[in-house]
């Protein structure tokens, strides 16, 4: 087993449910060496089924329930481990907190039956621990099951701080609480939503797909996943394009592994789809992706250039994640890939001129408060002290976009993050500049989207809770000088 720094450790011994153990090692890495779980668990699930014959399908199934699960509830198994522990949970040895976790996420989340959800998770201890661990984990488990959950629930409304009470309620830190409460205002929304979204937040999203314009249509990929993953499909509601599978591994699907088709949230699809749509006069012909990686709204935005005879040059600073961008877009022939710095795209001795773009997509680095529903180690992985840094790297891109894209051209601002200074503030900050003007969003998003969106302009916002989205931020402008 090569999915962590165990595996020429207990792994041997065998001792323990298989599926526990792969989740524990999951966890592990998420919490030791910031790993994100859609990429590490995949390639442990692979692994265990090669060394345990008996590992089936419901096995990987509680892997991952308990991988996510535990991940998106860990604020809040925290704080209930620390009214139940000698010790604060963050004084505690880092496996050990995870141990301690999973072990609460099954007796107060899961249909697990107290007694099995004890004995396994204090085996697991003596596995990858030591007895000493292992007593602690067996009497905190214990005095966990003693106060019971409705008197747990009751304490956490208790918490006399709101802030504080919504943070532990919900499983997020108190600086996205508040920075989402901010964002909810700051985009016309109302505060009394914040509970929703974060909710919405602790909420597993459903498969999305794409049917990539002039490569596959959308009843073909339809018909195609419901064959290849045996599961219902819905159409989108945010994009004409989107095929939403009830369940199913999208690697199945044909489409999807010859690039015909891809996994891709309905909020990326239309931010991509609002790019190509915007009113834009004069030529339509050049068309730049400034940060593509990892691809899906390169791929989606060359499709449609494709189709109107368009190029894309698809800019991605960081080369492993330029080859996930060639991949992606690998069917088409109208794209061009480089690996460039997009604060410097265009400089002397580059064969990109400044002013030569007729589109320009901006899908800028942010903090992903937008995603945690999809990504729920990045509440855990980010901190405030992050913001300062991305919202310069921010102001940098969409300045250099605006350097790029010819006078009379677009700049689609993009950002999977609702906070205000990474999305408002920024485009406050360049209209005020006197360089763009503000197109509405609002209509050119109408115009495509199936369901109607409630938004008033000119900057469109979606939020999980509303729009079954990830929290999706979109701006168009146009360079006026």
């Amino acid at each position: 087993m090569a999915t962590g720094r165990y595996a020429d450790g207990y792994r041997a011994k065998r001792n323990v449910d298989p599926a526990r153990l792969v989740a524990f090692e999951v966890l592990d890495l998420i919490e030791q060496d910031g790993a994100f779980a859609n990429l590490a668990l995949p390639k442990a699930l692979r692994a265990a089924k090669e060394d345990f014959a008996s590992f089936d399908g419901r096995d990987a199934a509680f892997t991952a329930e308990l991988v996510y699960g535990t991940t998106r509830a860990q604020g809040r198994l925290d704080w209930i481990i620390n009214a139940h522990s000698t010790r604060p949970v963050d004084q505690l040895d880092p496996s050990l907190r995870t141990v301690l976790r999973m072990g609460a996420h099954q007796i107060l989340n899961m249909r697990v039956p107290d007694h099995a959800a004890v004995a396994a998770t204090v085996d697991l201890a003596r596995e990858v621990l030591t007895d000493g661990p292992a007593k602690m984990v067996n009497a905190v488990l214990r005095s966990i099951i003693r106060t019971g959950a409705d008197q747990i629930d009751a304490d956490i409304d208790a918490i006399e701080n709101p802030v504080e009470r919504l943070a532990v309620r919900y499983s997020h830190p108190t600086w996205i609480v508040s920075a989402l409460g901010d964002a909810l205002t700051a985009h016309g929304c109302s505060k009394d939503e914040l509970e929703e979204t974060l909710a919405a937040n602790n909420e597993a999203p459903l498969v999305t797909l794409v049917a990539r314009p002039g490569l596959i249509d959308v009843e073909d990929l339809a018909d195609e996943a419901i064959d290849a993953c045996h599961t219902r499909v819905a159409p989108g509601t945010r994009s004409p394009l989107a095929v939403v599978l009830e369940s199913g591994d999208p690697a199945r699907i044909g489409s999807v592994r010859r690039g015909l088709a891809g996994a891709q949230d309905e909020g990326s699809q239309l931010a991509a789809l609002v790019t190509a749509a915007a009113p834009i006069e004069g030529s339509d012909t050049a068309w730049l992706d400034l940060c593509a990686g990892p691809g899906g709204k390169a791929a989606l935005l060359a499709a449609e250039g494709a189709e109107r005879g368009a190029h894309l040059l698809a800019n991605e600073v960081h080369t492993h994640r330029a080859r996930l961008v060639e991949r992606a877009t690998a069917r088409l022939t109208n794209v061009e890939v480089i690996s460039a710095d997009g604060r410097t795209l265009g400089g002397q001795g580059t064969p990109w001129q400044l002013g030569s773009f007729d589109r320009v997509l901006v899908d800028a680095p942010c903090t992903g408060l937008g995603s945690l529903r999809r990504r729920p180690e990045s509440r855990w992985h980010r901190s405030e002290g992050d913001l300062a840094d991305l919202v310069a790297l921010q102001r940098d891109l969409l300045d250099r976009a605006v350097d790029l894209v010819r006078v009379g051209g677009v700049v689609a601002y993009v950002t999977c993050s609702p906070h205000r200074a990474e999305t408002v503030d920024q485009v406050r900050r360049l209209s005020e500049s006197g360089r763009v003007e503000l197109i509405d969003a609002v209509p050119v998003a109408a115009g495509i989207s199936p369901e109607p969106l409630s938004a008033d302009g000119p900057t469109l916002q979606l939020w999980p809770h509303r729009d079954d989205t990830d929290a999706m931020f979109m701006a168009l402008m146009k360079r006026v000088s």
